[in-house]
C-alpha cells in the first residue's frame, strides 16, 4: 500500500486498530515487547535488508533523480528504510518480507525488483545481498541507545582545537551553572522573607541572617 493513498489526519496507530480489528489477541501481543519492566510497542522484530551494488549510475541520471527514487521507495508501507547512493551506485533497502512474523504489510524481493524496473532502474541478482535484519536491536533500540555519538567542534574550531579546549570549557560551564543555581536560590529565599505567608504555606523555615563584625563596620544591612 502506498502511503500517499492513506486517509489524511489518520495516524499509523489508528490505521493499525482498523486493520487488526478482527485479529486474535495472541497475534496482537506480538506487536509488544517488555524490557526493564516497561512495555513497548514494536511492530517488527526480524525483517530483511537487501543491498543492490554495481548499479549503473546512468539509471539514476543524477543525484536529484536518485533522491526521488529513494522517496518513491519510502512511500511503500512495507519498506522501512531506503537509501539510494548515487556516487557508490548502490541501493540499500530494509523491508518487511513475506515470511516475517508480524501483522504489517509485506513485500517480496521480486516485487522490489519489479518496482525498481518500473522506475527505470535495472538491478542484478548477481550483485545482490539479502539477509535478515534485527529491527528491534539495529533500528528501534539504536535510536535511543546509540553506541556512540559523533562529536562536533563549535563553529570556527577544528576538532583537535576543541579537544584541547573542552576540559576548561566544561569546568567553566559547571562553575557558571553552580553560580546561577546559587543566585536563584538566594532570590527564592529573599522572596520568601518578603512573603512569610508563602514560606509558612510551604513549610519553609527562614533563618534570620546574622551580621558579622566586618559587615557592621562596612555598613552592611540585614536582607
Amino acid at each position: 500500500m502506498d502511503k500517499s493513498e492513506k486517509q489524511p489526519k489518520m495516524s499509523e496507530y489508528q490505521q493499525d486498530l482498523i486493520n487488526n480489528a478482527n485479529i486474535d489477541d495472541e497475534k496482537i501481543k506480538k506487536q509488544y515487547i517488555v524490557e526493564n519492566g516497561n512495555l513497548y510497542r514494536v511492530p517488527y522484530r526480524i525483517v530483511a535488508k537487501v543491498v543492490f551494488s554495481n548499479v549503473d549510475k546512468a539509471y539514476f541520471k543524477d543525484p536529484e533523480h536518485a533522491a526521488r527514487l529513494q522517496y518513491r521507495l519510502m512511500l511503500n508501507d512495507a519498506i522501512l528504510k531506503a537509501r539510494v547512493h548515487y556516487i557508490r551506485g548502490n541501493i540499500t533497502i530494509i523491508y518487511n518480507p513475506p515470511n516475517a512474523d508480524n501483522l504489517k504489510e509485506k513485500i517480496s524481493i521480486d516485487e522490489i525488483i519489479k518496482f525498481l524496473d518500473s522506475e527505470g532502474v535495472k538491478v542484478s541478482r548477481d550483485h545482490m545481498v539479502n539477509e535478515d535484519y534485527d529491527y528491534y536491536k539495529n533500528f528501534y533500540s539504536y535510536a535511543f541507545n546509540s553506541p556512540s555519538i559523533r562529536e562536533h567542534a563549535p563553529y570556527g574550531y577544528t576538532i583537535q582545537e576543541w579537544k584541547k579546549m573542552k576540559p576548561q570549557w566544561e569546568k567553566k560551564k559547571a562553575e557558571y551553572k553552580l553560580k546561577n543555581e546559587e543566585k536563584f536560590h538566594n532570590f527564592q529565599m529573599q522572596y520568601l522573607k518578603e512573603h512569610p505567608e508563602l514560606a509558612k504555606e510551604y513549610g519553609i523555615e527562614i533563618k534570620e541572617e546574622k551580621l558579622t563584625i566586618k559587615d557592621k563596620l562596612f555598613g552592611r544591612k540585614k536582607k
